[in-house]
């Protein structure tokens, strides 16, 4: 490690505790699975019922409500399926606390200003409980394409995927969202318990460098933030320029803001655990040698009075197919499946319909999104057919047109080997193995196709 390194946080934090990190990252050690429970696919008891019988320890997260720590030596298929199913997201337990924080409510209009890949944006979506508006941002277009899928896999169906300026943003959308989170990008130090993790790369010139850009996105997500709600500003990073210089130099110049005091309250009620803070600085630092996590710092903001600043007129709203246009479709979904989709909107786009949230019509949506899940494919005439993401969000639902596969069906499923059917008509179904979506089953004639993106 660096000198500039070690002799910057020894300052920081002092001796004894620097000493203690710099092992930590040394070493860096390897603790117990970590995973979010995706709620909006299944419930946490009945998962941690599932790893249970499959041979791991399982234990809840201090940090958050979703989260699990897994141990023992199960089956590794045991951990990819719910994945494949959209049930669990693999993610540290430092970047879960950071929505705990948060803490989005059912039905508000949130926002995630730098989203990909999307742990923190999913775990908005499924507080929010797949209602209300969500925006999903982020400039970066090939980490876009993860947040994407991992919106699509997780069924969030309240998403608007944005790639816009911040600037621009803050334009079209002052004081509209009650719940914004800021994660961008930084010097990273609470990363460097991991192998990727390069601290004899670290200067203080990025960190600086990264500080301007933060402050700059800060200023832009708070315009965006209503009078009485919540900004959560975090990074990986956990030196005091990036974090504590930052906030304080934006509460120097932002009157309207202040630290949101409530915050630890609310944490205290839902028994979600603080960790141990060093030194006088400001947020919540988790500390790798403590927590026995990645490095994370976050801190809460509020908006204490309105910046005077009113949305643009749209008459630019999301469009929707009527009732009388989408009777086919519903008719399709619920006569071959048994699933009812008129809780959501369905948007045309591209040979697909996809799903939406009735909330998103309500919001003049932004220059260039994108919905997250494509739910039907549609052709010429009247054929259809559910795509794989519809299947995923469909097959818990469904009380028709669903097959079991056996545990060794799954398995050949999943490495895209080839799978017998037999006894069963031609058509679509839903093939599941337990609780467990897999993917679209076609029975033809002349052939059968199960499709099932491969998990090796």
């Amino acid at each position: 490690m660096k000198a500039t390194f070690q002799d910057y946080f020894r300052a920081l934090i002092g001796p004894e505790d620097a000493e203690q990190f710099f092992s930590t990252i040394e070493a860096k050690p390897v603790g117990p699975r970590s995973i979010r429970v995706n709620t909006l696919k299944i419930s946490k008891a009945d998962l941690t019922e599932w790893f249970v019988s499959q041979g791991y320890e399982v234990k809840n997260s201090q940090y958050s409500a979703d989260g699990l720590e897994l141990t023992g030596a199960g089956q590794e298929w045991a951990l990819k399926l719910p994945y494949h199913a959209g049930f669990t997201y693999p993610q540290d337990a430092a970047s879960m606390f950071a929505v705990e924080v948060l803490n989005p409510q059912p039905g508000e209009t949130a926002l995630d200003l730098t989203a990909a890949p999307g742990g923190k944006t999913t775990h908005i979506a499924q507080r929010l409980e797949n209602r209300g508006i969500l925006f999903a941002n982020d400039m970066d277009t090939h980490r876009i394409k993860a947040l994407k899928s991992n919106l699509s896999r997780l069924g969030v169906v309240n998403a608007y995927i944005t790639r816009m300026n911040a600037n621009k943003m803050a334009e079209l959308y002052p004081e509209t969202f009650d719940r914004i989170l800021l994660d961008p990008s930084c010097s990273g130090e609470g990363l460097f318990v991991t192998k990727e993790g390069q601290p004899n790369y670290w200067n203080k010139k990025a960190v600086k460098h990264f500080s301007g850009l933060q402050f700059g996105l800060l200023r832009q997500a708070f315009i965006m933030l209503k009078p009485g709600g919540r900004i959560l500003y975090s990074t990986c990073a956990l030196n005091g320029i990036e974090n504590d210089g930052v906030v304080a130099d934006f509460l120097e110049k932002t009157p309207e803001a202040a630290i949101d005091e409530s915050v630890m309250d609310e944490l205290k009620a839902r028994g979600i655990h603080v960790p141990e803070q060093i030194a006088d600085l400001k947020g919540i630092r988790f500390w790798p040698h403590k927590t026995g996590t990645k490095g994370f710092f976050c801190i809460a903001l509020t908006k204490t009075v309105s910046q005077g600043m009113e949305r643009p007129d749209s008459k630019f709203f999301l469009k929707v197919l009527k009732d009388d246009e989408r009777k086919i479709y519903d008719a399709f979904l619920e006569e071959r499946f048994g699933v009812h989709a008129r809780a959501y909107d369905l948007v045309p786009f591209e040979h697909h319909l996809f799903l939406a949230s009735t909330a998103l019509k309500t919001l003049p949506p932004p220059p260039g999104f994108s919905l997250s899940l494509p739910a039907l494919k549609t052709y010429e005439g009247d054929e259809m057919k559910p795509s794989h993401e519809g299947v995923m969000f469909f097959a818990g639902q469904a009380t028709k047109g669903v097959v079991q596969l056996t545990k060794e069906q799954m398995e050949h499923a999943l490495k895209s080997q080839p799978v017998i059917f037999e006894g069963l008509e031609e058509g679509m179904y839903f093939a599941k193995y337990l609780q467990f979506p897999l993917g679209l089953l076609k029975i033809g004639k002349q052939r059968t196709e199960l499709l099932v993106p491969k998990m090796a």
